[in-house]
């Protein structure tokens, strides 16, 4: 009987009338398309992870995306509705693939026989309805999910009744869909990844990771051992060495101690010391009670999370490592064991050293450092310390080159309010006041061409070399280099030479023309010691504020 009804199966499928076969084989194309729309859908829309979808829309709205994100962005914006509730978007699409395959089924197996319609089923569902839209739609999930987007909507809505309830089901038994997140150890692990396919440089990567870890990362892995810091005593006395010792250090704070390294009362910071005289030596500790910081005090293992939110309160860019001693037969004690600074923090985050015009490299790059930050030491004390070691001639050498000015340089010669021509003995007397400056490397810039001054120099040893657009002049001994500027108004004058050193040393004087016009005015002088050295620091700090700004416009051109 069985075999009878099977071969009469076939017969009544061999009688169909070629209408009957179109009809059935276009139903059979049409549930492939189904079967190939629910399976790809599946896999595509449910591969859309909620975080996911919010990072393609917030990266869309970024002023800074590109018009493919900007693209990817609308497309998740309609999908996020339907993909916001999954297991009824999950419960719908496997409603859907399950009835299809089951119709699918039955039609294959009244078309062929048993056998045949299993083999013809089982190849056409698996290449057309499952492996060619889950390639399709697991390359291309927004935009299919997008454009299919009225489709699905169909099918939930016809299945709801019976998708519904098991949805809800599912919320309540597995939780509703949060998304995926991850741990730090596995978005640094994703960050290894996008570095090897070439998405983001090392760099990137590095702080990345350094800004993931930094938080949980202990005082002690990143502090500077107190040995390497450089600290003063609070007996110390403010004297020029010191200061300039403090400047040449390369630190802009620096802590200060009492009795000993473990007693740290204060942090002086650098930049305060345009307050002090050199000359009146002041005891730091003085200095500190007036000008110095608070020391903020942290534990070897506390988080650099915690440094940094007091970092930046403003309390401080430098805090003190202390920890409880307790070897010994004596009392407990806080030992020093470092320093933790704002710089130490930020290299912890970029994974990198920091290095500064004050950190040495190599011999190259510290050369360098030093002709870029000319003058480094120049500060409203400098010109006291000038004072103390700036150079001058002696009488003799004076009085010498006053008689040669006088009778070679139209400059020196021109009269006074008297009518009169300034004597050898007034112009020595100007000399002998004017400071002596010494240049002790080969090619060293004096003078840079279309740079304005308010003094000239006169060549006392080695030579000069003055190149202009035509011409090029070598200056020796008693050359004057810019004696104009000594006449004409202040601001008026205009090198119109670049002047370097010839010689492996040069030394010069700088006559400043406030000087030379007071003495051409015949203005009584007082050439008492005292008066004497009062005018010496008016005519230093008239010449440190020219080189200064004569540096602002050196650096301004070299940027240029």
């Amino acid at each position: 009987m069985t075999g009878h009804g099977g071969s009469g199966d076939v017969s009544s499928s061999v009688a169909w009338t070629d209408a009957e076969w179109a009809l059935r084989i276009g139903g059979v194309v049409l549930l492939v398309v189904l079967a190939a729309t629910f399976s790809g859908l599946t896999l595509g829309l449910m591969s859309l992870d909620k975080v996911g979808l919010d990072i393609v829309i917030a990266t869309g709205d970024d002023k800074h995306a590109t018009c493919e994100e900007k693209k990817n962005a609308a497309y998740a914006r309609r999908i996020q509705p339907i993909r916001n509730d999954g297991h009824l978007l999950l419960t719908t699409l496997l409603f859907g693939n399950v009835a299809v395959n089951s119709i699918m089924a039955i039609v294959m197996a009244d078309m062929t026989s048993g056998l045949l319609g299993f083999l013809v089923t089982t190849v056409v569902l698996v290449i057309f309805g499952e492996l060619i839209p889950q390639a399709f739609c697991s390359k291309h999930p927004l935009a299919i999910g997008a454009k299919t987007l009225p489709v699905v909507r169909v099918i939930i809505a016809l299945f709801y009744v019976f998708a519904k309830p098991i949805a809800v089901a599912l919320d309540w038994l597995v939780g509703k869909d949060m998304g995926t997140y991850f741990t730090k150890c596995e978005l640094t692990k994703m960050l290894d990844l996008h570095l090897k396919q070439k998405m983001l440089d090392a760099d990137e990567i590095n702080i990345m990771k350094g800004a993931l870890q930094y938080k949980a990362t202990p005082v002690a892995r990143v502090m500077t051992p107190i040995g390497s810091v450089y600290t003063l005593s609070s007996s110390t006395l403010l004297t020029r060495d010191v200061l300039e010792e403090m400047y040449q250090s390369g630190f802009s704070r620096i802590p200060v101690w009492t009795r000993d390294i473990n007693d740290i009362i204060g942090v002086v910071l650098v930049k305060d010391l345009i307050f002090v005289d050199p000359m009146e030596e002041t005891p730091l500790l003085h200095f500190v009670h007036i000008f110095g910081r608070t020391v903020h005090r942290v534990w070897p293992e506390s988080p650099l999370a915690d440094v940094l939110r007091a970092f930046k309160m403003g309390r401080t860019h430098l805090a003190v490592v202390h920890a409880v001693n307790s070897d010994g037969p004596g009392d407990p004690y806080y030992e020093t064991k470092g320093v933790v600074t704002l710089e130490d923090i930020v290299e912890e985050i970029l994974q990198d050293d920091i290095y500064d015009e004050n950190d040495v490299l190599d011999a190259d790059i510290a050369r360098r450092n030093r002709m870029l930050n000319r003058p480094s030491f120049d500060t409203s004390v400098r010109y006291e310390m000038q004072a103390a070691s700036t150079k001058f001639i002696n009488a003799a050498e004076a009085m010498a080159l006053a008689q040669h000015l006088a009778t070679k340089h139209a400059v020196f010669a021109l009269p006074d309010a008297t009518g009169k021509p300034m004597t050898p003995a007034r112009l020595a007397t100007l000399l002998e006041m004017s400071p002596v400056i010494e240049y002790h490397t080969r090619g060293d810039t004096v003078v840079t061409l279309g740079s304005t001054a308010s003094h000239c120099l006169i060549v006392l040893d080695g030579r000069l070399r003055a190149a202009s657009a035509s011409a090029t002049e070598t200056l020796g001994l008693w050359g004057i280099l810019g004696a104009n500027s000594l006449v004409l108004a202040e601001g008026a004058y205009v090198s119109d030479v670049t002047a370097t050193v010839e010689t492996e040393y040069a030394r010069c004087l700088k006559l400043a023309r406030v000087e030379f016009q007071a003495h051409l005015h015949a203005m009584v002088l007082n050439r008492t010691p005292a008066t004497l050295e009062k005018r010496r620091r008016e005519s230093l700090l008239a010449a440190s504020t020219k080189d200064a700004k004569e540096e602002e416009v050196r650096i301004a051109f070299a940027s240029v």
